[in-house]
């Protein structure tokens, strides 16, 4: 019998902020479309689905999944958790997929994957090699060789430079990069062509607002306009944006690696947008942005770590969508308001904004 894979599919699920419950099941949501095409690859054999979700756990028992009760509490330990499920399936070639992540991927995709890592043994093919969203290795057992990353960002590498496993990266674009992580990541992938069934569902159903989506594919398309992107841009998504649209650019690429390099636990951020607002104050900040971009698509979370701010998740992602009225944090609300009102159309998020959700707003 040929050698299948054995997928781990980890799923949150839960949440206690209503906005944060969005995200969560646009997650679920998206998990589902995964299991789904999964299903239909030959080389795919069990799936496991890890959630601490009791009602995510009962609807996709139903589907022909096997699941484990992840526990919801300060002791759980991520890495620690995925080694002990591999070690329990005996899995000579896992798959690792993070809830939400590669929800763009086809079957064809995921299958391509799968082939590679059986066709080339001794390798680990992932999304992002330094900051990891899913894989698939072999051998399964190179997880003994390295001691687990608390988070899914640092599997990759570790398998890689310790434990000795070729890496091999994926192709940058909208399916490999995009990862649902904040409000932002669904407004762009709402309007993507390879949203699956069930997560279009979900979208439809919660009606978020995507007019500055439409406004800002609106400029990348136009020959006469020219779009700001700020934050942890990569160098391969300057040569995407400028390959693939047909707008001009102005990109301000900083603190890439913030959080792998303890920068931003040590306070050591320096932004010079975040420079530029602090001496402007976030209207006048809005106003020198109008003067240079007929739109704008901001990594907020540079901005907040250039002020050592921590705002909460609910804060953060009510930002995301605009909406200053539910913020509690002062500098926030401030930001966003501003951002609101400015003339030109503005997206904020995560880092996924300035990667995954750039490939979706620029694809065809």
């Amino acid at each position: 019998m040929s050698q299948t894979a054995t997928a781990f599919i980890f799923v949150k699920g839960t949440a206690e902020h209503e906005i944060e419950r969005v995200v969560a099941e646009a997650q679920c949501a998206a998990t589902l479309d995964t299991i789904a095409k999964l299903k239909t690859i030959p080389e795919v054999g069990e799936i496991i689905i890890a959630t601490p979700s009791y009602e995510f756990a009962v609807h996709v028992a139903t589907l022909g999944v096997r699941v484990e009760a992840d526990p919801l509490d300060e002791d759980f330990h991520w890495g620690k958790c995925l080694a002990d499920l591999v070690r329990k399936y005996r899995a000579a070639l896992p798959l690792y997929i993070g809830g939400g992540s590669g929800a763009l991927m086809s079957a064809d995709d995921w299958r391509a994957l799968v082939q590679r890592v059986i066709a080339e043994p001794n390798t680990i093919v992932t999304n992002n090699f330094y900051s990891c969203d899913f894989a698939a290795w072999s051998p399964g057992n190179a997880l003994e060789q390295i001691e687990p990353p608390a988070l899914d960002n640092d599997l990759s590498f570790r398998l890689g430079e310790r434990a000795g496993l070729r890496a091999i990266p994926l192709p940058k674009n909208a399916a490999s990069q995009l990862d649902i992580d904040t409000p932002t990541d669904l407004l762009t992938i709402a309007l993507h062509p390879a949203c699956g069934k069930h997560l279009r569902e979900f979208l439809a159903a919660t009606q978020l607002d995507t007019t500055n989506v439409m406004r800002v594919k609106n400029v990348l398309g136009n020959r006469e306009r020219t779009a700001l992107i700020a934050g942890r841009v990569s160098a391969a998504m300057a040569l995407f944006l400028e390959r693939e649209t047909r707008c001009q650019w102005r990109i301000f690429s900083e603190e890439r690696g913030m959080r792998a390099s303890g920068r931003i636990q040590r306070g050591e951020v320096r932004s010079l947008l975040g420079v530029l607002l602090e001496r402007l104050g976030a209207r006048e900040f809005f106003a020198a942005l109008e003067q240079l971009a007929d739109a704008a698509l901001l990594d907020t979370r540079v901005l907040f770590a250039h002020r050592r701010a921590t705002p909460s998740a609910p804060d953060r992602f009510y930002s995301d969508l605009l909406e200053p009225e539910k913020i509690e944090d002062a500098f926030v609300r401030e930001l966003t308001a501003a951002a609101r009102d400015s003339k030109i159309p503005v997206l904020m998020g995560g880092h996924s904004l300035v990667s995954g959700g750039m490939y979706a707003l620029a694809e065809k």
